[in-house]
């Protein structure tokens, strides 16, 4: 049996999967001062349903939103932040804080070029600190051997936790790895926190299965696991609706989901059934990381969106929550009022809401007309910009040179409890044909329950120079003799599977991501072969489930 909860912006939502089946499912308030206390509450909830449920459960996945409030909010204080740079970078700017500039330098070969000179940072090794940091260095996905040297002595000077860049992520974007790190120490403390009273509020229920956490990509890691890089658990709501729409009704055409809640719409592209990546990573408050994450944006207009009427007659929606439509007993008119008024959606006191729109004017069916088409041009306006954005990416495949890279959807997809009514304005908006699968209301919870474990790993080896180097194991060995492809991927699965017996991960099947493959050449002739490969844990769904719908 799975348990999946999933944190949102007005809602908590808890099901419990047997198989293909959803045996319960439970809705509470989300509790923004504290989102353990909504979390706990879904669970008492949902665990009651089913005699001996937390006896009988396999697994436990949460996606929540104390990472990314935490973070896209600035509740947190800045955290100290070292990089080595090396000769003619300046990355101030690109970071969120002012850096320290340790000396030293790895070149771009992987050799370290200049060892890093402490007598001229005694300022920092007289320096007393606390808490967690991050050290993030150029190059140290190739050769990480100077970020060891800055962790062991920002130790010495107190530091308890140290984050660092190779270890986050082995892609060579400098300033994405340093932005990681960054964030990653900002949060740990929180996380660290959240974590051990998770741990301690399954103990108190009696429930002894592995806690994993939802990550950015669609994936999973273990709660402990997600301790070593918590700025990977950014952005879960979102990554939890795809998963849910993969799980009930993954679409078979080029589609356009979107996740209606009651503070946000999450909007995701879909292509040939699955949704596509973001090629770059995650921005978070502007600042470009390494995490990687669905092509998805969020947009602050939902069920629950405060009306704002403007001067010239018109409407703007949001971002703001007002807080429950007036037809459920809120103090004045939302979106969800204007759609039961329009005949869109019926629930609760539809008297109640035409009575909330008079506020805007004396035909509340005019209102609520008008207040609808400025949340759909909204929304649009968001899907405009990114399939613009899509289809000026970078090309990197054959196939987007010959098919091109510009998306087209075709078919609209709905989930949340926002979906059933807004969905249909905009599709008839945009002109397109419109699905809500059964089980929509809980489908976040759903897609977290079932999503699989991930991991992803790089390897670059350099023949010439005799070795490999793993950048997230911090292994740089030398390399076995008669290098070739096969043997690269060899050494850098059987590392992947290594993990996954060490964090009794039940997924082993592997897929290579990215690979690249030159020649060094000295003078006139080849001297030897880089390889360049990334691989990861198979993401994706663990099976399909069959939803249901009932009233909350």
């Amino acid at each position: 049996m799975l348990l999946g909860i999933d944190v949102g912006g007005t809602f908590t939502d808890a099901v419990l999967l047997d198989k293909q089946q959803v045996l319960a499912q439970a809705k509470v308030p989300t509790t923004h001062d504290d989102v353990l206390q909504c979390l706990l509450a879904a669970l008492d909830a949902v665990l009651p349903q089913v005699a001996n449920a937390a006896q009988q459960l396999q697994r436990v996945v949460i996606s929540s939103t104390i990472v990314t409030n935490a973070l896209t909010e600035n509740k947190l204080n800045p955290v100290f932040l070292a990089v080595i740079t090396g000769p003619g970078m300046n990355i101030q700017g690109h970071v969120p804080v002012t850096p320290y500039y340790l000396s030293g330098y790895v070149d771009h070969r992987g050799k370290i070029t200049a060892q890093i000179d402490w007598t001229k940072h005694r300022d920092l090794l007289n320096k007393k600190g606390s808490g967690s940091c991050a050290v993030s260095g150029k190059f140290a996905v190739r050769d990480p051997q100077l970020e060891f040297q800055a962790e062991h002595e920002l130790k010495k000077c107190g530091y308890q936790k140290i984050f660092l860049g190779s270890e986050l992520s082995g892609e060579l974007n400098f300033v994405r790895r340093t932005n990681s790190a960054y964030f990653a120490a900002q949060v740990y403390e929180l996380f660290k926190k959240f974590s051990q009273r998770i741990t301690r509020a399954l103990v108190e229920r009696k429930i002894s299965a592995p806690v994993h956490i939802l990550k950015a990509d669609g994936g999973t890691v273990p709660l402990e696991v997600a301790l070593e890089q918590p700025v990977e658990a950014v952005f879960t709501g979102p990554a939890a609706s795809v998963l849910g729409i993969a799980a009930l009704a993954a679409p078979s055409v080029n589609s356009i989901s979107l996740d209606v809640g009651g503070t946000t719409t999450d909007i995701a592209f879909w292509e040939r059934g699955l949704p596509l990546m973001d090629k770059r990573g995650a921005l978070i408050n502007g600042y470009p990381t390494a995490v990687r994450s669905f092509y998805m944006r969020s947009i602050g207009i939902g069920g629950d969106s405060r009306i704002h009427k403007l001067a010239d007659g018109n409407y703007k929606i949001g971002p703001e929550r007002e807080g429950p439509a007036a037809a459920v007993g809120g103090s004045k008119a939302t979106l969800s009022d204007a759609l039961i008024v329009a005949n869109y959606v019926k629930f609760g006191d539809e008297q109640k809401s035409w009575q909330a729109l008079q506020a805007f004017g004396s035909e509340p069916i005019n209102e609520a007309g008008k207040i609808i088409a400025a949340a759909v041009d909204a929304i649009q306006k968001v899907i405009q910009e990114m399939l613009a954005e899509w289809a000026k990416q970078p090309v990197y495949t054959v196939d987007d040179v010959i098919k091109g890279t510009e998306f087209v959807p075709v078919r609209l997809i709905g989930v949340g409890g926002g979906a059933p009514g807004f969905i249909k304005v905009l599709g008839e908006a945009m002109q397109l044909p419109v699905d809500i699968p059964l089980g929509a209301m809980v489908a976040n919870a759903v897609g977290a329950a079932v999503a699989r474990p991930t991991l992803s790993a790089g390897l670059r080896a350099d023949t010439t120079d005799g070795y490999y180097i793993i950048p997230e194991s911090g292994r740089r060995e030398k390399l076995p003799r008669s290098f070739n492809k096969h043997m690269a991927e060899e050494l850098l699965r059987q590392w992947l599977l290594q993990q996954t017996e060490e964090w009794l991960l039940p997924d082993r099947e592997t897929e290579l991501i990215s690979y690249e493959h030159f020649n060094t050449v000295h003078g006139y002739y080849d001297t030897g072969d880089i390889y360049s490969l990334r691989m990861q844990l198979k993401p994706g769904i663990l099976h399909k489930v069959q939803g249901r719908e009932v009233a909350f």
